[in-house]
């Protein structure tokens, strides 16, 4: 410790330098942890399981333009031909599909009085008694519906569903006892459209990734019927998708009443849903590794630029006794006093970043443990980024050092 005044008198001589490696470490400080954060957040998200059968389902959208078409009877020709094509486990029509971005959100209520700012809200999949199979949940209760239970849902006709099959993660928020089977709940304030709770299933995310009610799913026994659009979702047997989605796609094509608008793999959907977070973790990550070797080398570059400038002072320490550690570690010392500077700056920064970012764009708090780790990081690059000078300066003989000056 008996080096701390003359390092930090040395410091003095050099102030701009110091400062703005300070800086420049107080700056990575706070874009690094806050990006790690971020990259962290968005990464979990993307890997959170759908609830699907991911690597083995498909989904078709196709548009009807023939308005003479019996659209229903068209659903029960379709499904009947691809439940029929080699390597399909299960097929079934649906309005939505889960993290697709698109889909249908309502509200359930556990008694006819509860005020509307007390519902459940929860992502709706309309599909057929062969809905569970499709999409590959696993029935942990209860039962599926039949096929005398569907309804309708069009413009023309508005049916309402007396039953449903609904999440875990929905029984759970609705009736938190564990007793939701075979409970009724309602759709609408004032208990004007009840509906039996007859199935359970384990898990399946709603269609919106970034929802507070991800979790929160229910199938209905409905069909749906708006504008001639019409969708499917496939399971195939595992290694058969490929084959399954082209024939499915051949399949459909063969209708001149309608185009095929979309035929895609449920991991190619779940990938452009979270493309932006996908490319926010890659350019993020980018960020991460250039301001952190452009950290590195500033702090190369500082301390070289101190040896090259200190060769006598250099020079005369070894020839009064220093050895090699001695002056090691003088460099390193000094360097971490110039981190520590920095990083003291930094927390304020970091906090202020993460402040600004949650406010304005809802990123999260950024856990306190982020800051340790983050300040042990950019401790440990500063004392290797600096080893490599310091050994420059610890090798230099005195006698070439004094004939220096």
């Amino acid at each position: 410790m008996k080096d701390i005044g003359p390092i930090f008198r040395s410091l003095l001589r050099n102030k701009l330098g110091v400062i703005l490696i300070a800086l420049q470490i107080a700056l990575t400080l706070a874009i690094v942890t806050n990006a790690a954060f971020i990259i962290q957040e968005r990464s979990a998200d993307i890997a959170r399981p759908s609830g699907l059968d991911e690597e083995n389902t498909a989904m078709f959208i196709t548009n009807l333009f023939d308005s003479n078409v019996d659209q229903r009877q068209l659903y029960r020709d379709d499904l009947e031909a691809i439940r029929a094509i080699p390597g399909v486990l299960a097929a079934a029509p649906t309005q939505s599909m889960p993290v697709s971005g698109s889909g249908w959100g309502e509200d359930l209520y556990t008694d006819p009085e509860m005020p509307s700012n007390e519902s459940i809200n929860f992502g709706k999949f309309m599909v057929d008694e062969h809905g569970l199979d499709a999409f590959g949940l696993e029935l942990v209760a209860g039962r599926m519906f039949t096929p005398d239970e569907m309804v309708t849902r069009s413009f023309e006709e508005m049916e309402v569903a007396r039953v449903l099959v609904i999440s875990q993660a929905l029984a759970d928020n609705l009736f938190p006892d564990g007793d939701a089977l075979g409970k009724t709940v309602w759709d609408e304030p004032n208990g004007q459209q009840p509906m039996e709770i007859i199935g359970i299933y384990d898990h399946m995310q709603n269609a919106w990734p970034t929802s507070r009610n991800v979790n929160n799913t229910a199938l209905t026994p409905e069909i749906s019927m708006f504008g001639g659009q019409m969708m499917y979702v496939v399971r195939a047997e595992p290694g058969q998708l490929d084959q399954v989605m082209q024939a499915t796609e051949a399949y459909l094509s063969k209708n001149r009443s309608r185009i095929v608008e979309i035929v895609r793999s449920y991991p190619e959907q779940k990938s452009r849903t979270y493309s932006r977070d996908i490319a926010m973790v890659k350019l993020l990550s980018g960020v991460i590794i250039v301001l952190t070797g452009v950290t590195g080398l500033g702090i190369i570059g500082l301390a070289w630029f101190s040896v090259t400038q200190r060769r006598k002072q250099i020079g005369t320490r070894r020839a009064l006794g220093a050895t090699r550690a001695d002056i090691v570690r003088y460099f390193m010392v000094e360097n971490w006093l110039i981190t520590s500077a920095g990083l003291a700056v930094g927390l304020i920064g970091t906090v202020g970043l993460n402040w600004f970012l949650d406010t304005q764009y809802e990123v999260g708090r950024v856990p306190l443990w982020y800051l340790p780790v983050g300040m042990m990081a950019l401790w440990i690059l500063g004392q290797l980024a600096v080893l490599l000078p310091a050994r420059r300066a610890a090798n230099s003989p005195p006698a070439l050092a004094t004939r220096s000056v």
